[in-house]
Parts: structure tokens; C-alpha cells; sequence
């Protein structure tokens, strides 16, 4: 009889042991993710056509399958440019109103996008040359920055210049 009332207990006493929760909270507060990396192409996916094949395309359109902002070049250039994920994801938004791809004066491509109902007020264009570099970001906020635009490139800290971004 003993033997049945003391098993119980010995269960009991085995249960009720903790751990210390305090070294899994530590090492939760320590944790550092990993830096993000920059695009490659798997080898022998390199891209077949030229940045400059979306000039006059929307940028969500796919040429070859891909779109403008899904290109391994790109994308890298937008990474290096704009250090912000949150402005980042402006020039990304798929509800943007945006207009066809367009070539500027010094022989790069811009892809230009805005709010929806408030493009005046909130536009963006991103700048890259035809081999993926000189990666350059316009971001207007008339609400944060009156009548200049902040502009990004090489990861360095976005200087304010005069006016909205271009659109063409």
C-alpha cells in the first residue's frame, strides 16, 4: 500500500522541477541576425536581357518572366542604395501608382512610383544604370519634408534636395 501512495508522489516531485528560464531569455536578448545579403543569380541564371528592355514597361511587368525590381541587379542596387527597409518597401509596394520605366538624360533607367490619391505628396523614383550600377533613390514626404526630397545612394546618409522625384 505504501508502495502505491509513494509512486504518486515521486511523480508529483519529478514534475514540479523547473529549468532556468532566465539562460533562455538571455540568450533570446543576445540573438543578432544575420546581416543581409546581397542578391546573386543561381549560376546559369544570369539575366538574358538588359535593364534598358524595361524602358516603357510598368515596373511590375515581367520581361522574361522577371520584373524590373526582381532583377539580381536591382535589387542589389536598391540594397545598396537605401539603407531604410521601411522606405525601401515603398519603391517595392505592388498598390503604388507607378508609370512606365523611362530612360534619363544620362543614359540610366528610372522607375518612378507614388501614394495612391496623394501622388503630389508622396512619390518616389529609383535610379540605376544599365549594368546594375550608380544605384540612386528619390523619396518624397511632403508631410515630413516640405518641398524637398530625400535622395540615397551608396548606403550613405540621404541628402535633401529641392522638389518631388522625377517622373520622366
Amino acid at each position: 500500500m505504501r508502495v502505491l501512495f509513494l509512486t504518486p508522489l515521486l511523480l508529483l516531485a519529478g514534475c514540479g522541477s523547473q529549468t532556468d528560464k532566465t539562460a533562455d531569455n538571455a540568450a533570446a536578448a543576445g540573438f543578432v541576425p544575420p546581416p543581409t545579403q546581397a542578391p546573386t543569380p543561381i549560376p546559369g541564371q544570369a539575366h538574358s536581357n538588359p535593364i534598358t528592355a524595361y524602358v516603357g514597361r510598368y515596373p511590375t511587368d515581367a520581361v522574361d518572366g522577371v520584373g524590373f525590381y526582381d532583377r539580381t541587379e536591382v535589387s542589389r542596387a536598391l540594397n545598396d542604395a537605401v539603407g531604410d527597409d521601411a522606405v525601401r518597401r515603398r519603391f517595392l509596394a505592388r498598390d503604388a501608382v507607378t508609370v512606365p520605366i523611362f530612360a534619363m538624360r544620362d543614359g540610366r533607367v528610372a522607375a518612378h512610383g507614388c501614394e495612391p490619391h496623394n501622388c503630389a505628396d508622396a512619390n518616389w523614383t529609383f535610379v540605376v544604370a544599365a549594368d546594375g550600377s550608380r544605384g540612386e533613390a528619390c523619396y518624397h514626404d511632403a508631410a515630413d519634408m516640405g518641398a524637398t526630397s530625400r535622395w540615397y545612394a551608396a548606403g550613405a546618409a540621404p541628402k535633401s534636395r529641392p522638389g518631388d522625384c522625377p517622373q520622366e
